[in-house]
């Protein structure tokens, strides 16, 4: 009798196994399934979820989502937040049956729609705590003498525990600033995330890593962002880049993701090399180096902290406003540089320029850069210039050209005057790519130097009558 009862224990636990095992992860996989596990997601992330497809390994040993969608929140156009080809989660499938949604998923083939309205992100209140409150009962239903209140619950109902880990592959990322009307596309992204509701916080961080970016012609690799969201701002705790000619781009920083889209960045660039996409950028930070479509050498370092608003380069420039500092070594200009040009006034023969000590300070503010400080020094000599150049590349730069024709002996027209006059002004303007050089004439030097003279004869010989 013992022995058939325990041959029947036997039975009834294999049984078991194979319905817990075996059955359901089949019944999961059916139609009523997947909307099972889509309404627990979407209760966790607060948005509409849908899956093409799922399929639930034997005794739950994995999940995995075929054309899983998130799809926006209400107020921001209809469409996908967040698309994905393919998904794996160690979620347990007992645990999104119990509102848990507690492990992490992987995704490839995937398509992330970042959208900006009326100052708000879709980003805003994804995870977290929803809270939800009970109709409020009609005034004139009063309640039974003899039933009892049901306790309220703190915090009102909550959503589902959410402790999620994110890890997203080889991602194009669009983000859609509808307010200004710009939109920014961004291939090869990855996204490591993790959303937490646990101990009543909502905790959202990420890592992003994107490929390559191409801003303006200004090749970025390798981009590596650590953030951590902090109430209505993203905290951008580690930055970093590589930047052409084996330089390196590193900072931190803070963007407003919620009410508004203000952003603050502390950056230092190293060691970065001047090939011919990197000039452009070179050449409005120091435009002495301006012009120069020959092969300039040496390596920039520059410091800048910046604030500003908007997500594109557009949108940046009429609020961009802060301060920086630049400095080349081992620079080396072409003879078709804008001090080159200007040396060749000053009687400069050679062709090109070595440099040293070359910098440049500055502020930013209303769109233009506003130099504290542009100098250089080589050949013996050093290269003073004042002024601006704007974000848009306009330049308004000053410089005497004195000092040059002194160590250069001056060409055959300034040789002439510099023994006569104390300055020889020239204005810069145009752009960077095609600056306007507007030397003074000798003439109106010769006539500032005559003026000057019978202005000091005549006051001599005045204090001789009186």
């Amino acid at each position: 009798m013992i022995k058939k009862l325990i041959k029947w224990v036997f039975f009834l636990v294999v049984l078991a196994v194979v319905v817990v095992g075996v059955v359901l992860p089949m019944l999961a996989n059916t139609e009523s399934g997947r909307k099972q596990v889509a309404d627990a997601l979407g209760d966790a992330l607060h948005r509409e979820v849908s899956l093409g497809g799922l399929d639930i390994g034997w005794f739950f040993s994995s999940v995995d989502i075929k054309q899983l969608e998130i799809m926006n929140p209400e107020g921001f156009p209809p469409g996908p937040f967040l698309r994905a080809g393919e998904l794996s989660l160690d979620v347990k499938y007992g645990k999104l049956k119990n509102r848990q949604v507690v492990g992490g998923f992987k995704g490839t083939g995937l398509e992330l729609h970042i959208i900006r309205k009326n100052g708000r992100t879709n980003l805003e209140g994804i995870g977290g705590k929803k809270e939800t409150s009970e109709p409020a009962p009609p005034k004139d239903e009063e309640p039974k003498p003899d039933e009892k209140p049901a306790p309220k619950e703190e915090g009102g109902k909550k959503g589902p525990d959410l402790d999620l880990s994110l890890e997203l592959l080889d991602a194009t990322v669009t983000i859609d600033d509808l307010d200004k009307g710009e939109k920014l596309v961004v291939e090869g992204v990855s996204v490591e995330m993790r959303l937490s509701n646990q101990a009543g916080v909502s905790d959202a961080g990420m890592k992003i890593r994107v490929r390559e970016i191409d801003q303006n012609g200004l090749k970025i690799t390798e981009l590596e962002i650590d953030a951590k969201q902090s109430g209505d701002w993203l905290d951008l705790e580690k930055l970093r880049a590589n930047l052409p000619g084996q330089g390196r781009l590193k900072g931190d920083g803070r963007l407003q993701v919620k009410g508004g889209d203000a952003w603050n960045v502390k950056l230092s660039a190293e060691s970065v090399g001047l090939n011919e996409d990197v000039m452009p950028v070179a050449s409005a930070l120091f435009p002495m180096a301006a012009q120069a479509k020959g092969q300039a050498t040496g390596r920039l370092d520059a410091n800048f902290e910046m604030k500003g608003n908007g997500l594109t380069w557009e949108a940046m420039k009429p609020t961009l406003s802060g301060i920086g500092s630049v400095k080349l070594s081992g620079l080396g200009l072409p003879s078709d540089s804008l001090l080159a040009q200007v040396a060749k006034f000053a009687g400069r023969a050679e062709s090109t320029i070595q440099l040293n000590d070359a910098g440049a300070q500055f502020d930013v503010k209303d769109g233009w850069m506003m130099f504290n400080r542009l100098s250089a020094s080589g050949d013996k000599v050093r290269y003073d210039f004042a002024g601006r150049v704007s974000l848009e590349g306009k330049l308004d730069l000053t410089m005497d050209l004195m000092p040059l024709v002194k160590a250069f002996g001056g060409d055959k027209n300034y040789a002439k005057v510099k023994d006569k006059v104390k300055e020889i002004p020239m204005r810069i303007g145009g752009t960077t790519a095609n600056p306007d050089y507007k030397p003074p004439k000798v003439e109106d030097l010769l006539k500032g130097a005559i003026g000057n003279i019978i202005e000091k004869e005549a006051g001599g010989l005045l204090d001789k009558i009186r």
